[in-house]
C-alpha cells in the first residue's frame, strides 16, 4: 500500500492516473477536487500496489464537508508501507513543512515527490530543487517526475515495487479501481462541472446519481441530480437556454463513456439544497464520509 499525501493542487490525482494509465481520480484547476480517498490498484510483473489519492491537507477546515476530506487527508498513511509526499516541485511551502511535520513521526518510510517539473525555466533546475528539499528530512527517496507529462513516472513505479513487502497479490490484474462505479460516474460529472464552470461555482456543488444501470442494448444509462445552494449557482449551471449544462452533460458523457468502455445515454437536473454540505446526511449520500 502507498499513499500520496500532500496539500490542495500539487498533481495527487493526476499523477496516480498517469502511474495506472487510465482515468479513476477526477482532476481539475481547483484546489481541494478530490474530497475522499480513491484506491487504484497498479499491477505489473514483478508488483501490485494500492495506490491511496488523498484529499490535499489543508489548515482551516470550515463547513463538515472540509472537515471529513481533511480527516481524510490526514489519516491517509494509516496501514500504508509507504508514504509519498507529492509537492509542486518550483516551490517549497510553509502547508508543504504541515504536511512533512504531520506523516514524518509515524516510523513509515516517507518519500517525497517533486511533482511538475515539466514547469521548472530548465531541467538544469531539477537537481538544485533535490539539493534543496533534501536538507529538509531524511527521505527515503526524492524522486522528480512529472504527471502531465508521464516524465519518470515508470521509474517512480519501479522504485516503489521494488520497496514494498513481498505478499500475494489482492486484486485481479485487470483490476484498476476498488471504488464503485457509481461513485466514479458521479465524480466524472463533478469534474466536468468544476472544469467548466472555475470559479463561477463554489467548491460546495455535488452530484448524486438516480439511475445508475446497464440497459438491455448495453448502454450505460445514469440520471444525475447536480446539488448547489443558491438560486444563483442554479442559473448559472443551467446556463442561457440550457445551454452550460448541455456542454457539462456532453463532457461528462464522453469522460464515462472511455472510462467504462460503453456508450452512455445521461440526463441531468439541478436542484437547490441549501446548506448541503453542512448535513452529515446529504454528505454522506454523497459517499463522502460514513
Amino acid at each position: 500500500m502507498v499513499a500520496l499525501v500532500g496539500r490542495p493542487n500539487v498533481g495527487k490525482s493526476s499523477l496516480l492516473n498517469q502511474l495506472l494509465g487510465s482515468k479513476i481520480s477526477i482532476v481539475s484547476r481547483r484546489p481541494q477536487t478530490t474530497w475522499r480517498e480513491i484506491d487504484g490498484i497498479y499491477t505489473d510483473d514483478d508488483s501490485q500496489l494500492v495506490i491511496i489519492d488523498s484529499p490535499g491537507m489543508h489548515q482551516r477546515p470550515e463547513r463538515l464537508l472540509s472537515k471529513i476530506a481533511n480527516q481524510s487527508a490526514r489519516g491517509a498513511g494509516s496501514g500504508a508501507d509507504v508514504i509519498c509526499q507529492i509537492i509542486d516541485a518550483r516551490y517549497w511551502r510553509p502547508e508543504d513543512q504541515d504536511v512533512l511535520e504531520h506523516f514524518s513521526g509515524r516510523g513509515t518510510p516517507l518519500w517525497l515527490i517533486l511533482n511538475k517539473v515539466d514547469l521548472l525555466p530548465s531541467r538544469d533546475q531539477v537537481l538544485p530543487r533535490i539539493e534543496m528539499v533534501h536538507a529538509k528530512h531524511s527521505w527515503g527517496q526524492i524522486v522528480p517526475v512529472s504527471a502531465r507529462s508521464g516524465y519518470n513516472c515508470k521509474h517512480l513505479s519501479g522504485l516503489l515495487g521494488a520497496a514494498v513487502p513481498e505478499g500475494r497479490a489482492g486484486y485481479p490484474v485487470e483490476t484498476l479501481t476498488n471504488t464503485s462505479p457509481r461513485f466514479l460516474a458521479a465524480e466524472l460529472i463533478r469534474e466536468q462541472i468544476f472544469r467548466q464552470m472555475g470559479d463561477e461555482i463554489p467548491y460546495c456543488t455535488g452530484v448524486v446519481l438516480t439511475t445508475f444501470e446497464e440497459r438491455p442494448d448495453g448502454m450505460m444509462e445514469i440520471d444525475a441530480e447536480i446539488w448547489c445552494e443558491t438560486g444563483g449557482q442554479k442559473a448559472a449551471l443551467i446556463g442561457a437556454g440550457g445551454a452550460r449544462l448541455k456542454n457539462i452533460g456532453s463532457a461528462a458523457r464522453r469522460q464515462i463513456g472511455l472510462v467504462f468502455d460503453r456508450p452512455v445515454v445521461l440526463s441531468q437536473r439541478v436542484k437547490v439544497r441549501k446548506g448541503w454540505a453542512g448535513d452529515r446526511r446529504a454528505v454522506a449520500a454523497l459517499g463522502y464520509g460514513e
